[in-house]
């Protein structure tokens, strides 16, 4: 049975690689917390099997608090392939490594779901959905992206059985025999069509870009490249260098510089470069093509499209996936009470951060995606997961030693002395 009402220091919602992250460094600071949601849940549930990450092996791993089990060392002891730029990194390898991270610094991780946050005096009430109710004196939302896929509006009126966002894969076998139709010019639109194609579905890829970008193939860099454009963790260049590395300067920055970084275009849609190949010259590619309208009939899906030269096109499909990305909005976070999120202060739909990842609500803290519009792009990548971990456990260490009782000393016998 359930526990009803327990207290706790630092509640942790969310257990994907920034939640993973600071939980071990919790852990090792031996600061009191619980961390909530399924270890690497929407890496195993929403994204396709043999899907590949665009970022690098050497900048995809989790932050463990000596730095001693990055993803080369999870291969390493496993005699698995790996290479830091040249070997491509497939999500199920990442999977894997997040798990035994999990297993290794974060043992306890509990599998409920948080469904209603509300203040309350000097804490917050945790209601999660097998009925108990958490009294958190911190509350740090590291939820991830899957929160907050988007949808074109055009696409808001369609049924779930004719249209679904690219984050709700997942095993493609429902598609199976179909004719699908995804839209967008990123990495998980390349990816999925790719895996359709190659699973024998009936795919075509539309793209609103006049072209389909996709990142370079590894190779040595000269060293005057290295020189004018530094390879670090999330891209190419000293912007991106100075985004990864010092995300606390980016915080200082003006709003509009901020929320300019947070979606720099060179992050901008850009295929993974393992997957040109698999794309390019099997799967039939609409460049230029923006979506006007989305009607049903029959059972299928038509999308009016408009080129640029503003001449109309029509495509039907059993299916239309968007991988139209994602849009922070905690106002989408159903568990949050209404008069808590009327009390967050936000930039743009994001939560206007402190230093210590602290919203305009006393004790309530968020870390990964949400937090790209106070302390930069990195907090899109895994690689940035090092930054909140480190930061905000010794920030929350610091800060709730200072409300620990002090330690009571036994009272003496004065009638026992001399």
């Amino acid at each position: 049975m359930a526990r009803s009402n327990t207290s706790v220091d630092v509640a942790v919602i969310g257990a994907g690689p920034y939640g993973l992250s600071l939980a071990a460094h919790l852990r090792a600071r031996d600061v009191e917390h619980r961390i909530f949601g399924d270890p690497m849940g929407s890496w195993k549930r929403n994204m396709p099997p043999g899907m590949l990450l665009k970022s690098y092996p050497w900048a995809s791993s989790l932050s463990d608090p000596r730095s001693e089990f990055a993803l080369k060392t999870f291969c390493a002891e496993r005699a698995l392939a790996y290479h830091d730029e040249l070997l491509p990194l497939s999500l199920s390898r990442f999977i894997e490594y997040g798990e035994a991270f999990q297993r290794r610094y974060v043992p306890v991780v509990e599998r409920k779901t948080l469904v209603a946050l509300e203040p309350s005096a000097g804490c917050f009430h945790a209601t999660f959905d097998d009925g108990e109710i958490v009294h958190a004196r911190r509350v740090v939302v590291a939820v991830g992206l899957h929160p907050f896929k988007r949808l074109p509006h055009q696409a808001a009126h369609l049924p779930a059985d004719l249209c679904s966002h690219s984050g709700e894969y997942g095993s493609l076998q429902p598609l199976d025999g179909k004719e699908i139709i995804v839209v967008g010019s990123g990495s998980s639109a390349s990816d999925l069509a790719a895996l359709l194609y190659e699973r024998g579905v009936s795919v075509s890829l539309v793209v609103r870009r006049p072209q389909l970008d996709f990142a370079g193939y590894p190779r040595p860099r000269t060293r005057f490249e290295r020189i004018t454009a530094p390879m670090n963790g999330i891209g190419h260049g000293w912007t991106l260098a100075t985004c990864a590395k010092f995300p606390q300067l980016i915080r200082l920055l003006s709003k509009d510089l901020r929320v300019r970084l947070a979606n720099i275009r060179a992050l901008g849609p850009l295929g993974g470069a393992f997957m040109k190949d698999r794309v390019i010259g099997r799967v039939p590619v609409w460049l230029g093509r923006t979506l006007e309208s989305i009607q049903t009939r029959e059972g299928k899906v038509l999308l009016a499209l408009m080129d640029a030269s503003g001449a109309g096109h029509s495509m039907r499909a059993d299916h239309v996936i968007f991988a139209t990305g994602y849009k922070i909005d905690v106002g989408r976070l159903a568990f949050l009470n209404p008069t808590l999120l009327r009390q967050i202060r936000l930039v743009e739909g994001a939560p206007q951060l402190s230093a210590h990842y602290e919203t305009s609500v006393p004790g309530l803290h968020f870390i990964g995606p949400a937090a790209a519009n106070s302390f930069g792009p990195v907090c899109r990548f895994v690689y940035g997961t090092y930054h909140p971990a480190h930061h905000l456990a010794r920030h929350l260490s610091a800060v709730l030693a200072r409300f620990q009782p002090a330690p009571r000393m036994p009272s003496l016998d004065l009638e026992a002395l001399p």
